[in-house]
């Protein structure tokens, strides 16, 4: 019988206290083990010899290793589909996705021990473990090893920048709805474009209350956030952005800004900041998304805006918040009741304009002219000029003006000038003929004689 290193370390120094070279005391330092232990193995050396010293499972193959079969089918999945998923991502879409649930019989522990002895590795790895596994992959490649093709392609796309991941903990100092975060992120999450990705997150639960997709960060991606906030969620207390022109100006003011006139009449308080620890928790959420929704999105086979946006909200979104955030406590909840109508909240969250009204009752806004008209009626409204107004673009895009707390929808006047010329037209005084007395008029007569 062979004995395997250990087995026969432990051999040598039983037979060395029998046979009385060393001592019961240094055996116990030696193998590290008590004072009972060595008489126990004493005996086994007396009663069975060295065949007492094999261990029970030696030779025998371990009932808890996975078959090979499937830890190559396992593989061949991730280094073909997922590559680009870390390793929790890709063990919960064997676990949640309908195509592989129930398939696969192995726990995250195996699934990871078994992908790292096979040289794979996550693309969210630890700086050393990645260190060690470029190392070897060099010496590999260089000594022309049969490494494949795919771990090849795997190698190459490892060595890209990688990402630490953030322990999450909860905040129990903040309530839902006590300070939502901002913030937009610019890369290729799709197609072979760079878009924005905006998100609000609730700093108490980390709950991802929206997102939206655009070609760049813009203020009006903002709004889509804060309006869907308040239909789906509420009102909150308080938001938290950076420092773009979108939320102050070159003076540190944000009442003066559009984002802040809306924040204002809302009475939400509205924080920036140019420090990203100031709102670690968005920052960290940017982080999240990019190791999961670019291969997500990936995966999917999404490549325009449109169908990003709608896979990103009506899927993505809620399987993170499912997964990461916490429960919304609805007794120490800070969010307040949105009572505002659909139309009335497009009304609000829009950019506002101060304009004066004209000779013909119309407003001027990019060269183009436009008349009051009553949104219920449809009748058109005329106002005295130099009579003060509001000019509006509504959450979709429609123009509106408020003038005296009443709002009124904006008709385009498509031909304004030839209108205005006509009533020129119409409004040059028509010159009347004189009136010259006859000669016999007695006017003339009292001047004659």
């Amino acid at each position: 019988m062979v004995l395997n290193v250990k087995e026969q370390k432990t051999y040598d120094v039983i037979k060395k206290v029998v046979n009385n070279q060393m001592s019961r005391k240094e055996a116990m330092y030696e193998l590290n083990k008590s004072r009972q232990q060595i008489y126990r193995l004493i005996k086994i050396y007396i009663n069975d010899g060295k065949e007492g010293f094999v261990h029970g499972n030696h030779g025998k193959e371990n009932v808890n290793r996975k078959n090979r079969t499937m830890i190559k089918e396992l593989e061949d999945l991730y280094l073909n589909d997922f590559y680009d998923f870390n390793f929790t991502a890709f063990y919960d879409e064997l676990n949640e996705n309908k195509k592989y649930k129930g398939k696969y019989d192995i726990s995250y522990s195996s699934l990871y021990r078994e992908f790292l002895n096979d040289d794979i590795v996550s693309p969210i790895a630890h700086k050393e473990t990645i260190k060690l596994y470029n190392e070897k992959m060099e010496k590999a490649i260089e000594n022309k090893e049969n490494v494949s093709e795919e771990k090849k392609e795997l190698y190459e796309s490892r060595q890209i920048a990688f990402e630490q991941a953030h322990i999450r903990r909860s905040s129990n100092r903040y309530a839902f709805g006590q300070e939502i975060q901002m913030d937009a992120s610019g890369k290729i999450w799709f197609g072979n474009i760079v878009t924005f990705l905006h998100l609000a997150i609730d700093k108490g639960t980390k709950k991802v209350l929206f997102g939206w997709f655009e070609y760049e960060e813009i203020t009006r991606a903002y709004y889509i956030l804060m309006y869907n906030m308040i239909i789906n969620y509420g009102i909150p207390l308080k938001i938290k952005t950076d420092n773009r022109n979108s939320f102050s100006n070159n003076k540190n003011k944000v009442d003066t800004t559009q984002f802040g006139i809306i924040c204002n009449f809302l009475n939400i308080e509205l924080i920036t900041t140019s420090s990203p620890t100031e709102k670690a928790n968005i920052e960290r959420e940017n982080g999240v998304f990019k190791n999961r929704l670019i291969s997500k999105l990936r995966y999917e086979k999404i490549t325009n805006i449109d169908d990003a946006n709608k896979y990103l909200n009506e899927v993505f979104i809620p399987y993170m918040n499912k997964k990461f955030s916490y429960e919304i406590d609805s007794k120490t909840s800070k969010m307040k009741p949105n009572n505002y109508s659909e139309r009335e909240l497009k009304l609000i969250i829009s950019e506002k304009f101060k304009r004066i009204i004209d000779n013909a009752s119309s407003i001027k806004y990019n060269n183009k002219y436009y008349i009051p008209v009553n949104p219920d009626t449809g009748e058109v409204t005329c106002f005295k000029r130099h009579t003060e107004c509001t000019f509006i673009i509504d959450y979709d895009g429609n123009y509106w003006c408020k003038i005296e707390d009443n709002y009124y929808q904006l008709l385009e006047l498509e031909d304004r000038a030839s209108i205005m010329k006509k009533e020129e037209a119409n409004s040059t005084p028509v010159e009347k003929k004189k009136y010259i007395p006859p000669a016999n008029h007695p006017w003339r007569k009292k001047f004659l004689h």
